[in-house]
């Protein structure tokens, strides 16, 4: 992924959540790379965690976006606009296990991802990433959760898919995502 792609893309999480901690600019790239086979378990799995998230998601955040990119081919589809539009949650729970089984990054790869990232992002010193990153690769890089102020300024509700997944959504607001 070229070094502007990604500088949008963080700088747009950055603006769109300007109280992201690390742990949460980790989890951007993170999903971005790995894709979202770290959270499918089992097909009935991921649909209990979808019916349960969809009974205590609330509502829309003002201005919260349907779609949001991670990576050239990974997006985050925010559940709340995402229902609101009239989506299909059958269809996003099937886009969302075809990508857990289909797409899975590698450590290799988010390495120089990670690097990227530090070197033109100004929220967090490159000391900080640099410890954060080193604790995570003593740990083999595992998928975190979202940080406790992230959670509660944000409220993330959300499922990974595959951009080329895109069209099993059946939602017709789904092609305007990026605006």
């Amino acid at each position: 992924m070229e070094r502007n792609f990604y500088s949008e893309i963080i700088h747009s999480h950055f603006a769109e959540y300007p109280h992201m901690q690390l742990q949460d600019l980790y989890k951007l790239v993170y999903q971005g790379v790995m894709g979202s086979s770290h959270a499918l378990t089992s097909s009935s799995a991921a649909e209990k965690w979808l019916q349960d998230e969809l009974l205590v998601m609330g509502k829309s955040r003002i201005g919260e976006k349907l779609i949001e990119k991670l990576s050239s081919d990974i997006l985050r589809v925010n559940l709340r606009p995402y229902v609101a539009s009239g989506g299909d949650t059958v269809a996003l729970l099937n886009g969302f296990i075809r990508t857990g089984r289909e797409y899975s990054g590698s450590t290799d790869s988010f390495i120089p991802a990670w690097n990227k990232v530090a070197g033109f992002q100004s929220l967090f010193s490159i000391s900080e990433m640099n410890l954060f990153i080193a604790h995570q690769e003593a740990a083999d890089f595992p998928a975190v959760h979202h940080s406790n102020a992230y959670r509660k300024l944000y409220r993330p509700a959300y499922r990974v898919v595959a951009e080329k997944n895109l069209l099993l959504l059946k939602c017709t607001q789904c092609d305007m995502y990026g605006s």
